[in-house]
């Protein structure tokens, strides 16, 4: 495990209702080398997400198209679900979310994958939108944000909603308009709301848009905030926005009850980081970790901050 000051940190770590997501830049640091050495083998192509459930461990290969399920304690893989289609083809799973005995897993493929976490089996799909790219659990519902993003070349142009699926019945009730391309989404359960940032129909546009949903109503209400990635604590979330015109970033903390900014600027130190890629929460701790993807083509780094925005600790070239 990863240390910081507060306790230990793991990648997208499930705590109740909590959900604490940190992007796979860090996997090989914590249990790559376990997984070849107990297996003989790697994770596979692209691992876009991983999460602790119970005494396992989920990680998700985009581009290998898998479900790698680890055992916490040895980190040796209990089963590799393949993620293919009825012809074979690839679904490209992206994140994965957990409700009482099973795993949920949507796909680029427009589905949602219903795992038992006793079995370790697909025991059921479901259809959503096009290229779903977040998933959440909300009041015995998942919310699945749809966003067209493979679509945008073709010129059918992105997706703009999100999806409503009653986890009992594990169909498709509702879809709610947000905005254009949607992606990140969390649910605030205490409050029955669902946040989402929306990337517009060109991500190097930025126009990105931070997107509230009243789950008992399903009204959308739009902050004005620019945000293209957020995680929230309590009523705080940490916001950040990258501009490609300029390729600066700015990462802001958020009061969401009052809706007004607590500060402009998170990190008070002169840390700079150029581009940022995750940022997230340590439940423990409430340390606040972001990754620096530089250039996307270079090795990036992984840094801890306190809440005044101070760095803590710096982990450099810890991946892709």
């Amino acid at each position: 495990a990863l240390q910081d000051p507060g306790g230990q940190i793991f990648v997208n770590i499930h705590v109740g209702h909590r959900q604490l997501h940190i992007p796979l830049l860090i996997v090989n640091e914590k249990i790559g080398g376990g997984v070849a050495a107990g297996n003989h083998r790697g994770l596979g192509d692209t691992a876009n997400d991983l999460a602790i459930y119970g005494s396992k461990i989920y990680i998700v290969a985009n581009v290998s198209s898998t479900i790698e399920i680890v055992d916490f304690q040895t980190g040796n893989s209990l089963k590799q679900i393949q993620m293919l289609t009825e012809n074979g083809n690839p679904r490209e799973p992206r994140y994965i979310a957990f409700h009482k005995e099973k795993a949920y897993v949507c796909s680029y493929d427009g589905t949602v994958a219903r795992i038992d976490t006793a079995s370790l089996a697909i025991d059921a799909m479901t259809t959503v939108g096009r290229n779903p790219d977040g998933i959440c659990v909300q009041d015995d519902k998942l919310y699945v944000s749809n966003s067209g993003g493979l679509d945008h070349a073709s010129g059918l142009g992105v997706d703009n909603t999100v999806s409503v699926v009653d986890i009992a019945t594990f169909k498709e009730t509702d879809k709610i308009i947000v905005g254009p391309n949607p992606g990140k989404i969390i649910a605030d359960t205490k409050e029955k709301v669902v946040y989402v940032a929306t990337r517009g129909e060109d991500v190097e546009a930025g126009d990105y848009n931070f997107v509230k949903i009243d789950c008992r109503t399903n009204k959308v209400t739009q902050s004005n905030e620019k945000v293209q990635n957020f995680a929230i604590d309590g009523e705080i979330a940490y916001l950040y926005n990258y501009n490609y015109n300029t390729q600066t970033s700015s990462i802001k903390m958020f009061n969401l009850k009052t809706e007004e900014t607590i500060r402009e600027n998170f990190i008070t130190d002169g840390t700079v980081i150029k581009t940022p890629y995750g940022i997230n929460i340590n439940p423990y701790s409430n340390n606040v970790y972001i990754t620096e993807a530089r250039d996307y083509t270079t090795y990036g780094d992984l840094l801890c901050f306190n809440q005044q925005g101070q760095l803590l600790f710096r982990l450099n070239n810890i991946g892709l």
